[in-house]
């Protein structure tokens, strides 16, 4: 399974023990970045956080700006590999 294929089956939002896991780093490390992302509520009241906002968080050197404040996702190329 690529990479682009494991990210297109997973969840949008989890809770953060299933975060950790997606990510592939310890629960700690995954709390104190949690610390500065805001978490979702769902209906039964459990709190659920963003992978995507998380990742953003743990690898910043992989996201640039554009102009207007958007974020720009870096691929590696097929030469960098």
């Amino acid at each position: 399974m690529t990479t682009v294929e494991a990210r297109a089956c997973r969840p949008i939002a989890a809770p953060l023990e299933r975060c950790a896991e997606l990510l592939g780093v310890d629960l700690a490390t995954v709390r104190e970045l949690a610390a500065k992302v805001e978490p979702y509520l769902r209906a039964d009241g459990a709190r659920i956080w963003s992978l995507m906002q998380l990742e953003r968080q743990l690898r910043s050197e992989a996201y640039g700006r554009r102009r207007g404040g958007y974020l720009d996702r870096r691929w590696a190329s097929a030469a960098d590999a």
